[in-house]
């Protein structure tokens, strides 16, 4: 059977390993427009654009990220088992590339790369004062404790928790997001029984003799969306990224602004769409979200996955969230 061009690139980039210590990448930034075909489009609702870039590299392992965090200095972590750190450049506000990008593969406690199957990295977040970071990995359904300030990005500690064991195996922890008090919360991309997607808030609860347990809830989704990424708006709420994916009107994206208060024990949260993208709109296959606040003003950062794919970008793109 004849193996699509795209698909034999796919291929042959997802079977290059990003080097076990971290070096320095050569990343070439291009900015694009919010609408390609209106150029005084310069937003969607309460978005307004701030700026966006496309990412290419010659390094062989660059693509397919996933997840983003933005506190000052940038973390993000791709589907082969990378992750890169990069500042951002920004003039007047708006974002116009990156520099001092180093990257490396995430290596599990013993020093082995892996591959595919095992590195499928999904979500990150970074620990308060940023000394470590939890990653969660696809098909392994499993969680990183990675330490930052080493020459190479090895496992501390890996979880396999219980409530993740029969996560699907191509779509489990896809959102990772840190709540007030350090508290991790983890939801899959996807339901075993294609419902709600499960979700865990880790060590949530505390039980009558002092110890912790972890709180389990589930997300619905917009309809044919799935959650990708998460992070804090505010101390109260949560905006969670989903994306979708048609043949016939390609890639779409949604936030959706969900209430802390509404994540209790079973509960069942869907919390309220407050943005939607299609194109002729830059965006791609989104995966990952950060925010951050400057005053009272509030910025997201975007970040998709091209999947290693020659017909699809690594955007990385920057809004304002702007008042109701």
């Amino acid at each position: 059977m004849r193996v699509p061009v795209l698909l034999l690139l796919a291929i042959a980039a997802c079977g290059n390993t990003a080097p076990p210590v971290i070096e320095p990448v050569s990343i070439e930034s291009t900015a694009v427009p919010f609408d390609a075909r209106d150029a005084a489009r310069l937003g969607e609702g309460r978005l307004r654009y701030a700026g966006g870039v496309v990412l290419r590299s010659s390094a062989s392992w660059f693509g397919g990220l996933s997840a983003l965090r933005c506190p000052d200095r940038c973390y993000a972590v791709g589907d082969v088992g990378i992750m890169l750190s990069f500042d951002r450049v920004e003039r007047e506000g708006r974002l116009v590339g990156i520099e001092n990008v180093r990257g490396g593969a995430l290596l599990d406690r013993d020093g082995d790369p892996g591959d595919k199957a095992s590195r499928d990295a999904e979500s990150l977040v970074l620990s308060p004062g940023g000394a470590e970071a939890l990653v969660g990995f696809e098909r392994t359904n499993a969680l990183w404790i990675v330490p930052l300030g080493q020459p190479e990005w090895r496992a501390r500690q890996v979880y396999a928790l219980p409530e993740m064991k029969d996560w699907p195996n191509n779509g489990g922890p896809e959102t990772l997001v840190m709540l007030p008090g350090g508290v991790p919360l983890v939801i899959a991309e996807e339901a075993a029984d294609g419902g709600d997607r499960p979700g865990i808030a880790i060590g949530a609860l505390k039980r009558p003799d002092g110890t912790r347990a972890n709180l389990a809830f589930r997300y619905r989704p917009p309809e044919t969306f799935s959650p990708t990424d998460a992070a804090l708006r505010d101390d109260a709420h949560l905006i969670i990224l989903n994306r979708a994916f048609s043949p016939l009107t390609g890639v779409a994206m949604a936030l959706v602004e969900v209430p802390l208060a509404d994540i209790r024990e079973g509960a069942t949260v869907q919390g309220r769409e407050i943005a939607r993208l299609r194109p002729p709109v830059s965006i791609d296959n989104m995966e990952g979200i950060d925010i951050r606040r400057e005053g009272d003003r509030t910025f997201l950062y975007l970040v998709s996955d091209d999947n290693f794919n020659a017909a699809q970008r690594t955007l990385l793109l920057k809004f304002e969230l702007l008042p109701e």
